[in-house]
């Protein structure tokens, strides 16, 4: 049995391996406060449909179920990271309040190599060309597929963290967008190009909201802005991969957001 670290959000396990997500909870007793507490706000107390799209070992997730009455479709691929986010939603008393898929969002249905970052759970990215280092082959297919003809309970919010994936993620995703309220999305050119995509194409896909704002960890968001302001703001990112700049977008129907709870 893996250790379990204590911290703000309750017991967690992790990779031993992991320096990054569950190595800070070790050292610090969180992980990505900021963004627990948006998505807290975003979906409110009453219900509500959170979709994790890289789920890792639920250190996001979990803690936004404990503090909503949200459901949960998590998604994670990895199976060192599956296997302990299903152990920690039973830990928590959650796992009746989450459906996990072990499968890799993409485009077409089919097998993908993932590549495993030595040290960071949170850094696994497929690639289908071929990894670097150690590979481990997934189950791949769209969202779309996955939750073909599902109503999904309101405000739905959607949160996409797939290391360069999010194009082919989101353009397996065209229905199921339809009813996302809000989507929490990287926003990484030099990802995509290493994907095989490029930030046009990512931008197509984001299209369908009106509105966005890059978030900032120091400052919680108040409102949007008109999409292309937004990604006007963004245009000094290269878009051949010379740069490693990216940003979290946070994207929705209208400028207004959730009230703070």
């Amino acid at each position: 049995m893996a250790p379990i670290h204590d911290g703000d959000f309750g017991p967690f396990s992790g990779s031993e391996r992991d320096e990054v997500v569950w190595g800070t909870y070790r050292r610090t007793g969180t992980w990505a406060p900021e963004l627990v507490a948006l998505l807290r706000r975003l979906l409110g107390r009453d219900g509500g449909t959170l979709i994790d799209v890289g789920a890792n070992v639920g250190l996001v997730a979990i803690p936004v179920l404990a503090g909503s009455g949200a459901r949960c479709i998590a998604v994670e691929p990895v199976p060192d990271n599956l296997k302990h986010l299903i152990r920690n939603l039973a830990a928590h008393g959650l796992a009746e309040r989450a459906e996990v898929h072990p499968v890799a969002l993409w485009d077409v249905p089919g097998q993908v190599p993932m590549e495993l970052s030595p040290h960071n759970s949170g850094d696994n990215r497929l690639a289908p060309t071929g990894g670097a280092g150690e590979t481990v082959m997934v189950p791949a297919g769209p969202l779309d597929a996955l939750l073909e003809g599902r109503p999904l309970a309101a405000p739905c919010v959607m949160k996409v963290d797939t290391q360069g994936a999010e194009a082919r993620v989101l353009a397996g995703a065209a229905q199921t967008l339809k009813q996302v309220d809000y989507l929490i999305v990287e926003y990484w050119p030099a990802g995509l190009r290493r994907m095989g995509d490029d930030v046009k194409r990512l931008q197509a896909a984001l299209s369908v909201f009106s509105h966005a704002v890059v978030l900032d960890q120091a400052q919680p968001p108040q409102a949007l802005a008109p999409l292309t302001e937004v990604l006007e703001s963004l245009a000094w990112i290269p878009d051949d991969g010379s740069d490693e700049g990216f940003f979290d977008l946070l994207l929705g129907r209208g400028p207004e957001l959730a009230p703070t709870l």
